[in-house]
Order: structure tokens, then sequence, then C-alpha cells
């Protein structure tokens, strides 16, 4: 019971950071290792003293095949985090003081469970990054890949724009496809414009938002607004929010984009299924390969 206390206290001075704070983080199916910790020893104590002297071996074996894979994994990495040896530590202890020979047999299987349990469902890093995920115009999560190439100052495109969004729509709610919007920089104003459509993105990641923002940009360029102010005031009227974001990590995503699909107009649609990728160009070819990706449902 006193050792399970003491890996309580160093699962909380963990949680708060108290003397320092180690970035190693861990999680088994989503949850926080040091969440689980706690639980993990509070069953223990509960156990102690309603004296349950199997149970405790069995959790205590089981915890400690985990230790043992959470220790390889800090030697591999070449990164220690001093509360998580002192918990191994008061896990491997409590295991020995709990220990009983005649049940050796049935304590080596519980470890080998949680050894073979933590390799399957941990998941941890070791290194924090400043780096955050692009706000990548991509949505859906179908097996079929839909990449559309479009330029907002690109009559075609503002043509089709419509109809395209309502397929692409009824797909993503059948959860058909994933689309993904990639913006083809034809004419020299869409790079400016693309930075709007991209913070109102990080306003709010949203297929909805998506939508929205692609048609007050269609309909701003169509209007031949050019100045920042004179976009955001317009954006303003149509209830799209922005927020700024750093857009070089999403336009070198973009150039691979355009570079592996050989985007030389717009628009374009590129579809990758089981079958392979097809290129479709035009409103009339586009709209006909998008209606065909119905056949893909179960």
């Amino acid at each position: 019971m006193l050792l399970a206390l003491a890996g309580i206290a160093l699962a909380l001075a963990y949680l708060f950071c108290l003397g320092s704070c180690s970035y190693l983080k861990g999680d088994l199916l989503g949850i926080d290792l040091k969440y689980l910790g706690i639980v993990y020893m509070a069953v223990i104590f509960v156990l102690a003293w309603l004296r349950k002297p199997l149970l405790c071996l069995l959790l205590l074996a089981f915890g400690t095949g985990g230790e043992i894979f959470l220790i390889g994994y800090q030697i591999r990495n070449g990164v220690y985090c001093p509360y998580c040896l002192a918990f191994a530590a008061t896990v491997l202890l409590a295991l020995a003081v709990n220990f009983e020979t005649i049940r050796k047999t049935i304590a080596a299987l519980a470890a080998a469970a949680g050894l073979l349990f933590f390799l399957l469902f941990f998941s941890g890093s070791t290194t924090p990054l400043y780096a955050a995920e692009p706000i990548m115009p991509a949505f859906g999560k179908g097996a079929v890949e839909v990449r559309i190439y479009t330029d907002y100052f690109c009559e075609p495109c503002a043509s089709e724009e419509a109809e395209v969004i309502s397929i692409v729509t009824e797909f993503i709610d059948r959860n058909l496809i994933r689309v993904v919007f990639i913006d083809a920089p034809v004419h020299p104003e869409t790079v400016f414009y693309v930075r709007y459509f991209l913070a109102a993105l990080n306003a709010k990641k949203d297929f909805g938002q998506a939508v929205a923002a692609r048609g007050a940009l269609f309909e701003a360029a169509r209007k031949e607004i050019r100045e920042k102010e004179a976009l955001e005031t317009f954006l303003k009227t149509k209830n799209i929010d922005i927020l700024h974001c750093n857009t070089a990590p999403v336009f070198k995503i973009f150039d691979n984009y355009l570079k592996e699909d050989r985007i030389n107009s717009t628009p374009t649609c590129v579809i990758i299924d089981p079958k392979g990728k097809q290129t479709l160009k035009g409103k009339k070819e586009i709209v006909k390969g998008l209606r065909n990706l119905g056949k893909y449902e179960n």
C-alpha cells in the first residue's frame, strides 16, 4: 500500500512538473500514461487494502511487463525520464514484495501479457516539435482521392464550381471520396487569394467553411477585387472568418501535387481510385467523371 501511494505521488509529480518538466510522452489507446499510472496504483492500493494477494500479484506482474517495454523504449531512443524510471522501480519493488514462488508461472504469463499489450498499443514521442500540421484543404475519408485544381480568376473554373461542389458534397457525406482542393496559380493574382482561402480554413477547418470561402473568393475575383483591405472587407460581409497563417508549407505541398499530376491548365480534376489515376479536364469531362464515382459505393 505504501509503494502504491509512492507510485501515485510520482505520477502526480510528473503531471505537475515538480522539480523539472520532461517531454517524454506516451499513451495507451489514446490515454496518457501519467493518468493510467495514477489509476493503476490506486487499484493496487485498493486490492492491497482488501487483501487480494493474487489479484495484486497479477496486476503488478502485468505492469512489470509494461515497464520492461517502457525502459527498453527509453534505452532505444536515448532519452530518460527520472519520473518514469522511478515509477518503474516502484512497480518492480512492489512485485518483489508481493511475489510468491508458488505462483511464478502465472506471474510470468501476466508479465508477458503486459509486455505484449504495450508492444501492440503503446504510442510515444521523445522530442518536442514546433512544426504544426499544415492547414491542408482536404476533406472526407473515402477510399477514392479526388484532387480538384482550380484558379479563382479562371472563368471555366467559376462556371463549374457549383455543380462540382454539389457532387463532391454528396460523395463526402456518403464516405466515398477524399477531396483535396488545390489552387493552381495560372493567374498572378491567385497566390494572393489562396492566402485568404487558407486563412479561412485556419479560422475554421471544416468542409462548409471551405465551400463558403471558395464561393466568396470566386465572387471577389469576378468583381476584380485585388486590394488587401477590400478583400478582407468583402469576406467579412460574407461572414467568412480569417486567421492568417504560415502558408509556405502548404504551398510546397501544392507545388508537389502540381508537378506530380503535371497540371498545366484549369479546371483539372485528378481521380485516384483502385484502377489507377485518371486526369479530367474541362467542366463536362470533370462533372461526368465525378458522377461515375457513385459506382464505388458498397
